[in-house]
């Protein structure tokens, strides 16, 4: 069998050729070669190609079309090159596709329609584009769709009612955006969620409700927001959650009681925000705490005049805490010879900063 020639135009509008040699192959990878634009159909042949890695180029431009016969594609990278458009109505026919990363690029706009003829597809990364409007209910057909990644981009509104069809969506990641209102009530029917990603937007308020069917979710981040109340009840359903970020909002009253039933959560983080007391108490249920962040000295932070610091001493894995220099520190005296002191709180002692009483 003959050898395929991959033939592109590079940055420098020099016309190059690249030889495959061995037509069985299943991943070619042509990363960092300078290409601004590529002639696809000189693929044509490669019938085992899987996994095709276009990345870290220059390609402004490019016709999708050849991708259609190629039988067994699955993974397609464009990320970090200079596309201003893309046009995905050739990957309708692409029917084993799975994963599209057409991140760090200039998009200002993307039609995900033909995309809902994938039926396999499991990741989508459109991450650092320009996108401020998106259309995610073809998605909806998607129903084997893990992972959505659509952070750093422009996003005052979306609306992600879509994603109700995308039952085995694992991740969904908008952190990086300028939403000021996200109803999540779509994602009560991701039972599969475990990681969503929604710090650093405008967030002035968020019904978790949706997430009480979330039984496995493990990260929630909602710090860099401008969040005032936020109830953490639903949480109470969440048994696997390792990581809650809430720092950097606007909260001044914090109920941590739903987290008593968190027993795998390792972080917890409400730096840099409005309070001015709370009750650590649930957390002496959860035993594998080893990060607690009440103070980082943001630019806003929180107000402790005293806090009571007993409930962290059955957390034996705790290895750090933060609490601004100035807040009076309480624990009960009985605790000072306790046998085993978790490492963050024994550095507390060391300094003299616990009150006993």
């Amino acid at each position: 069998m003959e050898d395929v020639i991959v033939e592109y135009v590079d940055k420098e509008n020099k016309e190059c050729r690249y030889e495959v040699d061995d037509v069985t192959i299943s991943a070619l990878d042509l990363s960092r070669r300078g290409i601004a634009t590529i002639r696809l159909e000189s693929l044509k042949g490669l019938d085992n190609l899987r996994d095709l890695q276009l990345e870290n180029n220059a390609i402004s431009d490019v016709d999708l079309s050849p991708l259609a016969r190629l039988p067994n594609l699955m993974n397609l990278s464009l990320f970090k090159n200079s596309l201003t458009s893309i046009e995905l109505k050739h990957l309708a026919n692409v029917v084993n596709l799975k994963e599209l990363h057409l991140g760090s690029n200039n998009l200002a706009e993307i039609d995900l329609g033909p995309l809902s003829k994938c039926k396999y597809l499991t990741r989508l990364r459109l991450l650092g584009n320009r996108l401020t409007h998106l259309d995610l209910s073809p998605l909806a057909s998607c129903k084997a769709l893990a992972s959505l990644e659509i952070e750093n981009n422009q996003f005052r509104v979306l609306d992600i009612s879509g994603l109700a069809g995308c039952t085995g969506l694992q991740q969904l990641n908008l952190m990086y955006n300028s939403l000021s209102h996200l109803n999540l009530s779509p994602l009560a029917s991701c039972t599969n969620m475990k990681f969503l990603y929604l710090h650093h937007n405008e967030l002035e308020s968020v019904d978790l409700k949706p997430l009480e069917n979330c039984l496995d979710i493990r990260i929630l981040r909602l710090g860099g927001n401008r969040i005032r109340i936020i109830d953490l009840g639903s949480l109470a359903a969440c048994t696997q959650l390792r990581r809650l970020d809430l720092a950097m909002n606007e909260i001044s009253l914090l109920d941590l009681s739903p987290l008593a039933k968190a027993k795998k959560l390792t972080a917890l983080d409400i730096a840099g925000n409005q309070l001015s007391a709370i009750d650590l108490t649930p957390l002496s249920k959860c035993k594998e705490i080893a990060e607690l962040y009440l103070y980082s000295d943001h630019p806003q932070e929180n107000n402790f005049k005293e806090i009571n610091i007993t409930p962290l001493f059955k957390c034996k894995q705790l290895e750090d805490v933060s609490i601004a220099k100035d807040t009076v520190i309480h624990a009960k005296a009985n605790l000072e010879d306790s046998e085993e002191i978790p490492a963050a709180l024994e550095e507390l002692i060391h300094d003299r900063r616990i009150k006993w009483i």
